[in-house]
């Protein structure tokens, strides 16, 4: 099986980083059936530099015409801000990406990363953040006056229906015995919307236990038992701050990963993290959010279960070895950005042998 991905490396640390996950697509493509050609699709703020746009119309159709994106960070501290970030919203809304999928995993060799007690750990972390991706407050309408602002926050039928109903498909998939919804249905008339189609929905899966909750209550309970929580399912602007909010709980934003999704069709893969200018170039960048990227597209994209399985395996088998240094751990051997790479890729290559 060949599939086309396309590549935007993006600013940053983002060239460093996909520098690793693009080892992880070629040792697959070298140890099993399947076969990747990369193209690349140049994106963000270096590329308003030379060209005065930052998603090249060149780019725009690579990615069109590809089977996935990978996408590295961008956004540069001498651009006006959103410069180069907002080449993500244009591919969000421009190939209809109306799933944000965000799974936050505590992997056991790093719970003494994990900033909260024992206590609230407990049986671990372990959750997927299921964000509406296309409408909300993100959809960018309103104006900016002299002596005012203003956004519309608008959620649709269609927008609601279509991800409530992948997050009911998702937590039966995986498994999860309950799906939780995040709203603010005490006050704002979009949330009372938003709970009442998740209810409707919620009827034709009479095995899922339902469960809503008020977006400021759950970032308390996140903190408090994290453990509680499987699938969450939430709108595009309270999901934005809670996974990252979750992603500090499993010791690195560097650890996140993310995709991008419309089921069936090309969709777009990249770490949760900034393109962070300020350390960029010193080979000190935490790669596992994008290599965990990649495990999604293949998990998500080209239904390749059981080689994303093998991607987790071998990172965890890696951190029992060496980290870099956002998680750092004072009997193990501290590892650049390309090295982390390497020992991952080497834990892969004995997997997938085998």
């Amino acid at each position: 099986m060949k599939k086309i991905i396309a590549v935007s490396k993006g600013d940053g640390i983002g060239p460093e980083i996909v520098t690793e996950g693009v080892k992880v697509l070629d040792t697959i493509s070298k140890y099993t059936d399947f076969e990747f050609e990369l193209k690349d699709a140049p994106a963000g703020g270096e590329v308003w530099k030379k060209h005065g746009e930052n998603l090249p119309d060149k780019s725009f159709q690579t990615i069109k015409n590809a089977d996935a994106l990978l996408f590295g960070a961008v956004g540069l501290p001498d651009l006006p801000p959103g410069t180069g970030e907002s080449a993500v919203l244009k591919i969000r809304q421009g190939l209809d990406l109306y799933v944000n999928l965000r799974p936050i995993k505590l992997y056991n060799v790093l719970r003494d990363k994990c900033p909260l007690k024992e206590e609230y750990i407990g049986k671990g972390i372990d959750i997927t953040f299921i964000r509406e991706n296309t409408e909300g407050l993100y959809k960018n309408i309103g104006k900016l006056e002299k002596d005012s602002a203003e956004n519309l926050m608008v959620y649709t039928r269609k927008g609601c229906e279509r991800i409530i109903n992948y997050a009911y498909k998702f937590a039966k998939r995986m498994g999860h015995r309950k799906l939780t919804s995040v709203d603010k249905a005490n006050l704002l008339y979009a949330s009372k919307f938003w709970r009442t189609i998740f209810h409707e929905i919620g009827e034709k899966y009479p095995e899922i236990e339902k469960e809503d909750i008020y977006i400021d209550a759950f970032c308390q309970w996140l903190i408090r038992a994290p453990y509680k929580f499987q699938t969450v399912v939430t709108d595009n602007m309270f999901g934005d701050i809670i996974s990252d909010e979750g992603a500090f709980l499993i010791g690195s934003l560097g650890m996140a990963p993310s995709g991008n999704i419309h089921p069936g069709k090309v969709s777009m893969y990249e770490p949760i993290h900034g393109s962070a200018p300020d350390i960029a170039g010193k080979g000190i960048a935490n790669p596992i959010g994008t290599i965990l990227s990649i495990k999604l597209m293949l998990q998500e994209s080209f239904n390749l279960v059981e080689i994303g399985n093998e991607i987790d395996l071998a990172v965890e088998d890696a951190l029992k070895e060496g980290r870099t240094v956002d998680i750092k751990h004072k009997d193990l051997k501290v590892l650049t950005t390309s090295e982390m790479g390497n020992l991952i890729v080497d834990k892969l290559k004995n997997k997938l042998k085998n």
